[in-house]
């Protein structure tokens, strides 16, 4: 078989969804030593008016280097605290960004392009961190809210990623909300039911309804704010069980003006979801 025959057969492989820069952030727990540690990493996407940024989702490593030392509140408060400046004070990359605290420095580590900007990270901290990464459980894939946004993501084409509101971080004056969706007249949350337990399943959707509620009194929307469900696959007892739970949930929280999607198939879903984020596309479409 000569090469022409190998390029024919050959398959094109697909372009990157995402692509920008990637960063990562180190934590100098004493200010009087050199130590350092590589804690999170960062990753500012093109067109997107936030950077994206994981932490280490564990400091079990850390806090036993140091023990009494450090204090794992205070650290997380201090990361926290970095996030909020990163979120802030970036406008033209790494290169002049301020973590807003000298326990944290950002170092630029150059181009990055990838179709899931979430798993790309944590691949990335996996490799950097060393010493300090610490697996938080021992399990296979996890199917939280993170796993079902990125899901919803993938499924979505280009003209509609607008909707998606980075890092899943709304700024409304001086208050800061879980907002994963914005059509330009509603707020919205995507929301994975595919949980152990229905008690689970409740806290999460609460907690996403308290964000997508206080979001829409604080900006005045008229709207209805909206929850996008991904619902467990029924093919167990126990799923059939936890996705009659979560509908019933549902229903009832319609009752406080949010509309509510579900479905266990992330194509309907998604499709659900690119009706909502109509609008809003047109409206890009057209400047």
């Amino acid at each position: 078989m000569n090469v022409l025959d190998l390029l024919h057969r050959a398959k094109p492989s697909s372009e990157p969804v995402y692509a920008g820069e990637w960063a990562t952030l180190s934590f100098r727990p004493d200010l009087g030593s050199q130590q350092q540690f590589i804690v999170g990493v960062a990753a500012a996407i093109k067109n997107d008016t936030s950077i994206y940024i994981k932490w280490l989702p564990s400091l079990q490593r850390l806090s036993s280097i140091y023990g009494d030392a450090i204090s794992t509140t205070s650290v997380r408060e201090l990361f926290d605290g970095a996030s909020t400046a990163l979120r802030t004070n970036f406008k033209n990359g790494f290169s002049s960004i301020d973590t807003g605290s000298p326990n944290i420095k950002i170092t630029p580590c150059g181009y990055i392009a990838t179709h899931d900007v979430e798993k790309e990270l944590l691949t990335l901290l996996k490799r950097h961190a060393g010493v300090v990464w610490a697996e938080t459980s021992q399990r296979g894939d996890p199917t939280d809210d993170e796993w079902a946004y990125s899901l919803m993501r993938r499924s979505l084409d280009i003209a509609k990623s607008s909707v998606f509101v980075p890092n899943r971080t709304l700024v409304l004056g001086a208050k800061s909300f879980s907002i994963g969706l914005d059509n330009g007249k509603s707020y919205g949350n995507i929301v994975s039911a595919c949980y152990a337990n229905a008690n689970t399943v409740e806290r999460h959707i609460n907690m996403s309804l308290i964000q997508v509620l206080g979001a829409h009194k604080t900006a005045k929307r008229e709207d209805p704010a909206a929850l996008f469900v991904v619902l467990p696959t029924p093919n167990t007892s126990v799923a059939k069980m936890l996705m009659k739970k979560t509908q019933e949930l549902l229903a009832a929280i319609e009752d406080v003006g949010v509309e509510s999607y579900s479905n266990h198939r992330p194509d309907l879903l998604a499709t659900e979801l690119e009706r909502w984020s109509g609008d809003f596309s047109s409206q890009m479409s057209a400047k």
